[in-house]
């Protein structure tokens, strides 16, 4: 499975938000719902052996880690507003949707647990080795941050685990078209390896 963790420090940990002001009361949620749209959705199809895990920060009740899975998620539509409609309902626990879990963990305990399952992690950063020059890991967990970046403390803290800082090249991009090329690379690289 291809596993996304996005930190995202202003993001917000209650339901109090306007789905009409997704950047401003929801402290870039609509950053979040276009990087969960683009680990998820194909032209008209999601894909089942991705997800995404949003480390949310901002307020008022941090840390919550909301959690996509593509292989059980129903009745989401890939655009932000629907996105951060389903968010704001897991945020309630008003609507249950067995694609999309809540939980008030850490980044930190997040990366434990998944460290204990065996993953190895890839950290996006801009000085980190060129993605061309790599061969990929199956079922890795992909690190980035949001508009402001990952936390150096909790950069250093993956780095404890098995892990490689890889970058895109020499421009920064938005997060969410980081996952967007993420997937290509991979896709490209998983057709070459089943011709």
């Amino acid at each position: 499975m291809r596993q996304f963790v996005l930190y995202a420090r202003k993001a917000v940990t209650s339901p109090d938000f306007a789905l009409d002001d997704l950047p401003g009361s929801g402290g870039r949620m609509d950053l979040v719902a276009r990087c969960i749209c683009n680990a998820l959705w194909l032209s008209h199809a999601v894909r089942r052996d991705s997800c995404i895990h949003i480390v949310a920060y901002g307020r008022p009740n941090p840390p919550v880690v909301i959690s996509f899975y593509g292989e059980t998620l129903r009745g989401v539509s890939p655009d932000e507003r629907n996105i951060a409609a389903w968010i704001k309902n897991a945020l309630a626990a008003k609507r249950k949707n067995p694609g999309i879990t809540v939980r008030t963990i850490s980044f930190q305990q997040l990366i434990e647990e998944l460290a204990s399952r065996g993953a190895f992690f890839y950290i996006l950063h801009e000085k980190g080795r060129d993605i061309s020059t790599l061969e990929l890991k199956a079922d890795s967990v992909f690190v980035l941050g949001d508009h402001l970046g990952l936390p150096r403390n909790e950069e250093k803290f993956v780095a404890r685990c098995a892990h490689e800082r890889i970058s895109l090249g020499t421009s920064s991009y938005l997060a969410s078209h980081c996952i967007t090329v993420l997937h290509y690379e991979l896709d490209r690289r998983c057709t070459w390896s089943s011709r």
